[in-house]
């Protein structure tokens, strides 16, 4: 999954309050010449003061004098009103039938039906509520307007403030209900479609149905991939929703100091010379990111072998991520970014496996973890490490043979001049490119006590949290060990997983973020509809949305190393057909195009404040590849969206005061 930002609240706040703060002068700015600007053309130039004084002077008591019995009779009202118009009950009749007939072209047999059934109902609810919200947030003020139904409204003793906040409670509040009615819809839509179980192919449920491990060639005789280390027999599973399992009979040995092993899945055990004791087991060998569980009933051959439901598929994993990530350079230099591999999407840095065969080289990805406490872990004996690496071959060498990675777990210590620090040995594992992999990492890892000038002071077992962890912080260096090969990785690809969360409580962690978004459109939809008729509005909230969605492209467009330069000069080269590498030529009319394309970029970077970065409210990556939500992430996406409700709502307030419904 790609992750380019951890929100860290309390450093999120201090940036986040003083942005919100200069687009929120900007935006008074802006609306107080806008306001002056129309009520010069109504009033004339020295009456228009005085009118824009005025709206502004009684808009502070206006917002203070607010009745919360006066919005809950206007929100009930106006829910009563989105109910008659049918927009929520065909919106529902369409999730309905997608859910009815999607499952039909959903494709179970892909390799990770879990994250095409959790994007399916994501993105299909997202869409639909969202095109909800702009439909029932746009109707309803201008058909009011329209049918002069408002005026039953106004003649009363309500607040222009009261009006607008009140419809979008009473909008947000029937939405917000079928909204959670959809999730709750799609979670066992979800659920039922992916649960499946599976049986051992063969006339019987027992070992009769293995078959021995080719032992000179140790590949499986169903898949033709390497077996597990210690299997010598297999089996395969009958097909179900488009695939099957291997089974594998493991043998493990175990000292006689070693706790008994006692799982469900063992099928017997036998005692060897010295006290030692062989067990023999079943396990069930993951596909698409799901197993079985394998329960044996009985002992010995004739035991019978049940396999349970999947598991796997809900997942919501805690990862512990790195504060940062820096790189090594081959040399050993300290670099900010990875070895560049031609690679033009910068997501990922590379390290360099090296060019010799005699020297190693000295590159290394540095992932420097703060917080790292034992407290974090469900179980501290081992703890689990995620790597997703991308791997770049200059060479194609053995085809069955994958890239070798490294790593090395080293402290931090907080006087580095004085305090000795834990280096541990170096831990070989072969990369697994594309997919998820995890590395059972002990507690107790084998390294060295090295001195500030890098003497030798003790070698041995070291506790991973007491030791290489005691003040909290801990770097892990990740090295290629092949030579002439890289290995890709960014920030969010090496974590330590604290555990899981309960799926249920993700999945509807999820929806909250598109709650966010619906909120954020009905807010535009009664505000805009204050001053816009219905369609200009609908095509505001267009906008708005899709900005919204792109702001952060749009953004990296105003960057001041895009090639080409800005509009009119990128426009300029297209109509001459020059390359965004050749200078232009210098003068007077170059200069002034660069200061007017300087003008232009830095506007259409403060127009992407204006809309809500929808990408911080999108939650839905993180259910489609069985992440948790962290709670940080939600009260950011919370935040945002009161801020934004909060400015529309005034916006609405103003717009709506200098109507004369209003008055």
């Amino acid at each position: 999954m790609v992750v380019e930002r951890f929100p860290d609240f309390y450093q999120w706040i201090g940036p986040g309050a003083l942005q919100f703060l200069g687009i929120l002068i900007a935006a008074s700015l802006l609306g107080l010449f806008i306001g002056y600007v129309v009520s010069v053309f109504r009033h004339g130039p020295f009456e228009a003061f005085y009118v824009v004084a005025q709206v502004i002077g009684e808009a502070v008591p206006d917002f203070l004098g607010l009745s919360f019995r006066r919005l809950v009779a206007i929100a009930r009202l106006t829910a009563k009103e989105a109910l008659r118009r049918r927009v929520l009950l065909v919106t529902f009749a369409i999730f309905a039938a997608m859910l009815l007939f999607g499952g039909w072209f959903l494709n179970s047999a892909s390799e990770h039906p879990d994250r095409i059934y959790v994007n399916f109902v994501m993105w299909g609810t997202q869409m639909l509520v969202l095109l909800m919200g702009m439909l029932v947030s746009a109707f309803s003020l201008p058909e009011d307007i329209k049918n002069k139904t408002i005026y039953t409204v106004v003649t009363k003793p309500v607040r222009a403030s009261e009006i607008v906040l009140g419809r979008i409670m009473g909008l947000g509040a029937v939405c917000t209900a079928l909204l959670a009615l959809m999730a709750l819809i799609s979670f066992f839509f979800v659920w039922r479609g992916l649960s499946h179980e599976h049986q051992i192919v063969g006339d019987t449920q027992t070992l009769a149905s293995f078959v021995d491990v080719d032992q000179g060639t140790r590949k499986s005789r169903f898949t033709a991939r390497r077996v597990s280390e210690n299997a010598v027999m297999e089996a395969q599973t009958t097909r179900e929703s488009g695939h099957s399992h291997r089974l594998e009979l493991v043998e493990d040995i175990r000292d006689a100091d070693s706790p008994p092993l006692v799982a469900s899945n063992v099928v017997d055990s036998v005692e060897l010379p010295g006290g030692r004791v062989k067990y023999r087991r079943i396990v069930c060998l993951p596909v698409g990111g799901h197993t079985h569980p394998v329960k044996v009933v009985g002992e010995g051959d004739d035991a019978r072998i049940e396999l349970g439901s999947s598991v796997g598929y809900f997942r919501a994993r805690v990862p512990v991520y790195a504060d940062s990530l820096r790189f090594r350079d081959r040399e050993g230099n300290l670099k900010d970014r990875g070895t560049n591999v031609g690679n033009e999407w910068g997501y990922r840095g590379y390290v360099d496996g090296g060019s010799g065969a005699i020297r190693s080289s000295l590159a290394r990805g540095l992932f420097r973890f703060s917080g790292f406490r034992e407290s974090l872990f469900r179980r501290p004996d081992v703890v689990p490490l995620d790597l997703s690496l991308s791997v770049f071959r200059t060479y194609k060498a053995n085809v069955e043979k994958r890239v070798m990675a490294g790593l090395e777990f080293e402290s931090i210590p907080d006087n580095p001049e004085v305090d000795n620090r834990f280096v541990s040995d170096m831990i070989t594992f072969e990369t697994n490119e594309y997919t998820l992999q995890t590395l059972p990492i002990p507690r107790k890892v084998v390294g060295k006590l090295l001195a500030p000038d890098g003497a030798i002071v003790g070698q041995g077992e070291y506790d991973l949290f007491d030791d290489y962890a005691k003040n909290g912080n801990l770097m892990l260096n990740l090295s290629c060990r092949d030579s002439g090969q890289y290995l890709g990785v960014a920030r969010a690809d090496i974590y330590f997983r604290a555990g899981d969360t309960l799926y249920w409580l993700n999945f509807f962690k999820g929806y909250v973020g598109i709650w966010c978004q619906l909120m954020i459109i009905i807010a535009m939809g009664v505000a805009f509809s204050t001053f816009l008729n219905t369609p200009v509005t609908m095509l505001g909230i267009v906008v708005m949305a899709i900005l919204g969605f792109y702001s952060q492209f749009v953004r990296d467009l105003t960057l001041p190393d895009s090639d080409g330069g800005g509009p009119i000069e990128s426009f300029i080269r297209v109509i001459t057909q020059q390359n965004m590498q050749v200078s232009l030529q210098t003068g007077v009319l170059t200069t002034l195009m660069e200061q007017a394309d300087k003008l232009l970029v830095w506007l259409l970077a403060g127009l992407t404040y204006l809309a809500p970065d929808f990408s911080q409210l999108d939650f839905s990556s993180f259910l489609t590849y069985g992440y948790s939500v962290d709670p940080q992430r939600l009260i950011v996406a919370l935040l945002i969206t009161v801020a934004f409700i909060s400015g529309l709502t005034i916006l609405g307030y103003f717009a709506l005061k200098t109507r004369e419904i209003a008055k």
